[in-house]
């Protein structure tokens, strides 16, 4: 018995041997075949867009059938909580809200806004991107509010970084809306406006009606130096009067306007000549394309 088992160990130890080297071959991924795939590839909408003669848009309620024939749109942050804002200056439609997926499939919820007035909330956000080329976005009808679009291009000035230089302005250089009417907010009436911003970040935006002393103003602060041409905005109003948003000083930090502003053209100094600015508070929209 002791013989035969002498004759046969070493085949055993061969064995044994050979089934641990297999398994460290399988442990180090042997075979290359049995990774996992990548995750799909995530797709990105940030950007400014505009229609300008080649996009569309529209808006639509029981009463009204708008043509939004000049948007202009700001799309900027991290996925899921990607923050938007489109608004066309001649019809006084804003559309602001948050994107929270791009595969390329657009999917997220917006507030809607008509003449400075907030008409619709929670509306489902559905569309196409192509990153640094277009934005394709449908909002779903939601109470009366029966549904809107919106197609644009991207702007290439979208990757220019967001500095001081561009947006800070002195008493004498004030950024302003001189033509009439190009202010939109929730009065009537409301024909100028002037964004004053300081070298500390803060700015004060004030618009009023022309040849009157009836003025609506809000304080707050900016970020600048960005990686892209995107300046947030956080404020207050400060004004107290009826005659302004329809409503008393907000103290609720989250009925503040926020928002976005961007400098979207520059002299041969690097100074910006167009600014767009647009904040919303869940009530109200005030939005201006202004120069300097």
């Amino acid at each position: 018995m002791a013989t035969h088992t002498t004759k046969h160990f070493p085949f055993f130890v061969i064995i044994l041997m050979s089934l641990f080297i297999a398994a460290i071959g399988v442990g180090c991924g042997g075979g290359g075949g049995s990774a996992p795939p990548p995750p799909p590839a995530i797709e990105d909408a940030q950007g400014l867009f505009t229609t300008n003669g080649d996009g569309s848009a529209a808006f639509k309620n029981p009463d009204i059938d708008k043509a939004l024939t000049d948007i202009k749109g700001m799309v900027y942050g991290d996925l899921p909580n990607q923050k938007f804002i489109f608004f066309d200056i001649g019809t006084n439609v804003l559309y602001e809200g948050t994107i929270t997926a791009v595969t390329p499939d657009v999917a997220g919820t917006a507030t809607v806004y008509s003449d400075g007035v907030m008409v619709a909330n929670n509306v489902v956000v559905s569309g196409t991107v192509v990153p640094a080329s277009s934005i394709d976005l449908t909002f779903a009808g939601s109470g009366d509010f029966v549904g809107g679009s919106i197609k644009g291009s991207f702007s290439t000035a979208y990757n220019n970084v967001a500095t001081y230089t561009r947006i800070r302005s002195f008493l004498a250089s004030e950024w302003r809306s001189p033509i009439a009417g190009s202010v939109k907010m929730a009065i009537n009436g409301m024909k100028t406006s002037d964004v004053r911003v300081n070298t500390d970040s803060s700015y004060l935006y004030s618009s009023r009606i022309a040849g009157s002393t009836i003025v609506c103003e809000h304080s707050g602060n900016l970020t600048s130096n960005l990686p892209k041409n995107i300046y947030p905005l956080a404020g207050e109003q400060i004004s107290d009067t009826l005659d302004c948003t329809i409503a008393t000083t907000p103290t609720d930090s989250s009925t503040f306007y926020k928002g976005f502003a961007s400098v979207v053209a520059v002299d041969a100094t690097g100074s910006g000549t167009e600014m767009w600015y647009a904040t919303t508070n869940g009530t109200n929209s005030i939005f201006a394309i202004l120069t300097r």
